[in-house]
Order: structure tokens, then C-alpha cells, then sequence
């Protein structure tokens, strides 16, 4: 079904991200760059479309290209997305990617992934008061309620032999509900999947300057109670 609409798509507007921004009923969601989420082909259901985007210094350089050599970044996530649910991890699934050849030695490419209702990055969770919304303020218990699934999520990575290299604040989704944050992990293409269990400290370390960037950036701090619930959750200091 995915297969169908992506080709339709493709054949109207020539890319996914293209026909992402013209779909009726799209939605913008801000981050590195724009996130459409546009109607699936099941009933009620929605898809995520985004363009791999640089970071960093690379960004201003090369902004949206990727070199032709190995598998592409579309093709990574897919299978490091696929072996992370299978192992348990909460992640979008993946339900479509698409490369578009630019010239002899570069390509850019679009992601096609299921769209998480009701949810928000961790980073907007904690630190804007108007997320997740009215009927789930995020007041101090539940900044440290996802502070700790967050950290949860990050320990049963490294469990399942998962190393996610840039485990940011912005690489996870939050699901507020009456029974407290729901996480899921995002961003996989460049995550290293191995065969055994593997330490928590690196990715939590990464998740920790983020943070506490942050907490500097948008003058919020989380609070010992935060900081406490994320450092037991993760079996770790910070």
C-alpha cells in the first residue's frame, strides 16, 4: 500500500518531501528542517516525511547531499529501525525511503515513516511550557516522568546491543497519556547494531550534554528531581 502511494507521489511532484509540502491536510512539524505529516493509504492514518539533512559544520556545505558509497543513509535506518523493534525497542517504523541520484558522486533522500499522534520531541517536552498540552502541563513530575523513560530507553539500547551515536534530546519522542510519557527513540541511520550487550555510558553521556544544554539555551532547569530520575533510570551519573 505504502509502495502505491509513494509512487504516486514520485510520478506528481518528483520527490517525497515535495509532495509532502503540497498534500492536502499536511502538517508542518519544525526542527533541522521540515517534517510533513500527510494522510497514509490506511484509513485514519498518517505517515512522517522528511529530507536527510547535514549537521554541523557540514550542513552549510553540503546542506542535503550525501556521497554514493555503501548503503545510503534511507537504507541504514531501515535496517537499523528494523532490528530495533524486533529487539523491543519503541521506534517509527519505517514504511518507505527514496534516494534521487545528484550528479556522479552525491545523492539526497527522502524518509517515509509511521506517524506518532499526540507526540512532541523530548526537548520541547521539558522545555517549552505550552508541550504536550493543556491536558498533560509539563509540570515537574512529568518532566522527571520522561526524563526517566528517556533514560529507560537509552539503558535498554545498550541492552539489546544498540549504539545510537547522537542520542540528543531531539531524538526522542514523547507521548504524554494518563498513565504517564510513553518514549520512542527517532533517527537510527546512523546506529550501530551489534550482537551483544553493549554500555549505556556513552549514550548517555551524549543525552546528558544535550540536556544541559538546553537547560542553558532556554533557561529551564530540571531539578534534582529531573536529574535524579534520569541518573537511576540510566544506572548512572551526570
Amino acid at each position: 500500500v505504502y509502495k502505491r502511494q509513494v509512487e504516486d507521489a514520485l510520478s506528481r511532484w518528483g520527490t517525497l518531501e515535495r509532495a509532502g509540502r503540497h498534500a492536502s491536510h499536511s502538517e508542518a512539524l519544525k526542527g533541522r528542517g521540515t517534517v510533513w505529516v500527510v494522510p497514509g493509504p490506511a484509513e485514519g492514518g498518517r505517515v512522517a516525511i522528511r529530507r536527510y539533512l547535514r549537521g554541523g559544520w557540514m550542513a552549510g556545505v553540503l546542506h542535503d547531499r550525501y556521497l554514493r558509497r555503501g548503503r545510503s543513509r534511507a537504507h541504514m535506518e531501515a535496517l537499523a529501525s528494523d532490528a530495533a523493534r524486533e529487539r523491543g525497542i519503541p521506534t517509527p517504523r519505517v514504511e518507505a525511503g527514496v534516494l534521487y541520484p545528484t550528479g556522479a558522486l552525491w545523492y539526497r533522500a527522502d524518509l517515509m515513516t509511521s506517524y506518532v499522534p499526540g507526540s512532541v520531541d523530548l526537548a520541547r517536552f521539558l522545555f517549552e511550557r505550552e508541550a504536550p498540552g493543556p491536558d498533560c502541563p509539563p509540570d515537574e513530575a512529568h518532566r522527571a516522568g520522561a526524563l526517566a523513560e528517556a533514560g529507560r530507553l537509552a539503558r535498554r539500547l545498550a541492552e539489546a546491543g544498540i549504539y545510537h551515536p547522537d542520542l540528543n534530546a531531539k531524538n526522542f519522542l514523547v507521548t504524554a497519556g494518563p498513565e504517564g510519557p510513553a518514549v520512542q527513540v527517532l533517527d537510527l541511520d546512523r546506529a550501530r547494531v551489534t550482537t551483544r550487550a553493549i554500555t549505556v555510558a556513552p549514550m548517555a553521556a551524549r543525552l546528558t550534554r544535550s540536556l544541559r544544554k538546553f537547560e542553558t539555551t532556554r533557561g529551564v532547569a530540571l531539578g534534582e528531581r529531573g536529574w535524579t530520575a534520569f541518573r537511576n533510570a540510566t544506572g548512572g551519573n551526570s
